[in-house]
């Protein structure tokens, strides 16, 4: 049930009702009639009624008369008043006009579908033979090297250098005496490889097609599905073994840049024809970080196994994110699968420039707070000891600002190591805390939101998060709980956590959802009302979408805003810093020069 059902049930109940309550008379004189006899005007009146009641439900929507069976159609037909006999006609004739102009422009997207697709297999078609032409020549000249018992290239005459250098000869014997004992064992009905329940990482040594000695790993649930998977893609398998009783990859998250690449090219690779499982292989070829490639292996032993590509991907727990899971898993119901991963893109791309540029903002005042905190310890430690010296030979008075600067420098020199360690304590304890404790992670991040500009930023972002990932979501067709239970693991903010509880709450008692945003200081008065119209006019998905772009285009306003005037406001406060401490070292100076 999707929230415009969710939204429309108290009126269906209604007009159902009032559809029982304007029969009723019908059925009851029509009991009695059969009962007691009724006359035939009688009869005739109930008819009129009757057929009344059809003009109410032709009129009650478009959606009915379109779906109504030839009998009902010629029933309205019949109706006794000639001007909504014509009305009814006009509107039929209205109908089948628009459903023809629905039918025309269907098959003008039909044909430049297919217009297109043919395009691209001819493109398609014709690199493939480049590439086919080119491979065909390298191996003709591959051929007639090998003919010559010559290695192809520098790199191969390396690696057959190393080979000979370290050619062991009982090393194939004792590679196929392994093979021969792992094969027996699977053939042992006694073997005690049975299938786990939890999946274990297996380290294996095996030839390739190619006829190279990989060693890597792989996850699965016993040896023997390993030997199976290993085979079956071609390779001589020497040794399989157990390496971890628990798999750390479960806690490797992959990186957002490295997930829209490989996205991007599942897409492209689903497009141009190749199958899942063998588009999963190409990605794990390509990958080269230790992680990623375990990633993709295990994701497409899952796939060989028989399981689709969300269930693979929701093994590997923090490794790809929930959201795109649930995206692939709507996908894989309704058959869109690329279309779904191009959407997956844009959203995480966009996503990642909206971080890029909250970086952006917070790093300009960043290094130059930390430039202008060195720049002042340097002048008050080392440069303004340099004239206590000369003060104190001279026996003059001193400026009150001058003595407070010396107290200052003083202080430092002797308590500087005191004053980091205190520093960075104080930094672990705040991290701690606001990692572990929830209630004072929620109030620094309150405080955090009620500063001027800066509380500004957060909101906006969060707010264009939350809409744009709302807006996926039921554009897809998630369901409205999964919705829910999505969005609060995307926001590590506990202000919108909690909101989005209160919504997942009002949701089991019947509410709406836009009721736990009513009036809420986190949540733009302007974001509401869009919201609400979403609800009411049943366009939630896209008023998400408008909410998400109107905030986004707020966000970078903000920021560009805040980075033009946060550049002379900083040096301003560094010239004044500095200048300050000059002065206070020259101002003492030019009494001196007074004094002689």
């Amino acid at each position: 049930m999707n929230v415009l059902e969710i939204i429309l049930m108290p009126f269906i109940f209604i007009y159902k009702g009032f559809v029982v309550v304007l029969l009723s008379p019908y059925y009851l004189a029509l009991g009695i009639g059969k009962i007691f006899g009724i006359s035939k005007k009688t009869s005739n009146t109930i008819a009129e009624a009757k057929s009344a009641q059809s003009v109410v439900t032709v009129k009650s929507g478009a959606t009915t008369v379109g779906n109504a069976e030839p009998s009902k159609l010629s029933a309205a037909n019949k109706i006794n008043d000639p001007r909504r006999q014509k009305d009814f006609e006009k509107l039929v004739a209205k109908a089948r006009m628009e459903e023809a102009k629905r039918a025309k422009e269907q098959e003008k997207i039909r044909k430049e579908n297919e217009r297109r697709e043919k395009e691209r297999q001819a493109r398609e078609l014709e690199r493939r033979k480049k590439e086919e032409a080119w491979e065909q020549a390298q191996e003709k000249r591959r051929e007639e090297l090998e003919a010559k018992g010559e290695p192809v290239t520098f790199s191969d005459k390396l690696k057959a250098f190393y080979k000979k250098l370290t050619y062991n000869k009982n090393e194939e014997l004792e590679l196929e005496a392994r093979k021969s004992v792992l094969e027996e064992q699977f053939k042992n009905k006694n073997s005690d490889d049975s299938r786990l329940a939890k999946p274990l990482l297996f380290k294996y040594k095996a030839r390739n097609a190619n006829g190279e000695l990989v060693t890597s790993t792989i996850e699965a649930l016993s040896r023997v599905d390993v030997h199976s998977f290993l085979e079956a893609e071609g390779y001589e398998v020497y040794e399989i073994t157990a390496v971890k009783a628990n798999l750390n990859m479960h806690t490797y998250r992959m990186k957002k840049n490295r997930l829209i690449f490989y996205l991007s090219q599942l897409s492209a690779y689903l497009k141009s024809g190749i199958a899942l499982a063998d588009a999963v292989k190409i990605l794990d070829d390509q990958a080269k970080n230790t992680n990623e490639k375990r990633a993709w292996r295990a994701v497409y032993y899952d796939l060989s196994m028989g399981d689709v590509l969300s269930v693979a991907m929701e093994k590997r727990k923090d490794t790809f994110p929930k959201l795109l899971i649930n995206m692939i898993k709507t996908a894989e119901m309704t058959g869109n699968l690329p279309e779904t991963l191009d959407d997956m893109v844009d959203y995480y791309t966009e996503a990642e420039s909206t971080k890029r540029q909250m970086k952006s903002a917070m790093m300009y005042p960043a290094v130059v707070t930390v430039f202008a905190i060195v720049v002042v310890t340097f002048i008050l430690m080392w440069v303004v000891p340099q004239f206590v010296d000369i003060y104190a030979d001279l026996g003059s008075d001193i400026p009150t600002i001058t003595k407070v600067v010396i107290a200052i420098s003083d202080f430092l020199k002797d308590y500087l190591i005191f004053i980091l360690l205190g520093i960075i304590g104080v930094l672990l304890v705040y991290l701690y805390l606001f990692n572990t404790v929830k209630p004072f992670r929620k109030s620094m991040q309150q405080f955090a939101m009620h500063l001027p500009v800066f509380g500004n930023i957060i909101i906006y972002n969060e707010v264009t998060i939350f809409a744009k990932t709302f807006a996926n979501l039921i554009n897809h067709n998630v369901f409205i709980t999964d919705s829910i239970e999505i969005l609060s693991k995307i926001t590590d903010n506990e202000v919108y956590k909690k909101l989005i509880f209160d919504t997942a709450k009002n949701l089991t008692k019947g509410e709406a959802i836009s009721k736990a945003f009513k009036d809420h200081w986190a949540f733009p008065n302007i974001a509401y009302q869009m919201l609400l119209t979403g609800e009411k006019t049943g366009r939630l998905g896209s008023m998400m979408e408008r909410v998400s772009e109107y905030y986004q285009e707020q966000h970078r306003t903000i920021i560009n805003q805040m980075k033009t005037l946060i550049e002379p406001v900083m040096i301003i406060t560094l010239a004044v810093l500095v200048g300050g401490i000059l002065l206070a070292v020259i101002i003492p100076m030019y009494g001196m020069y007074e004094a002689l």
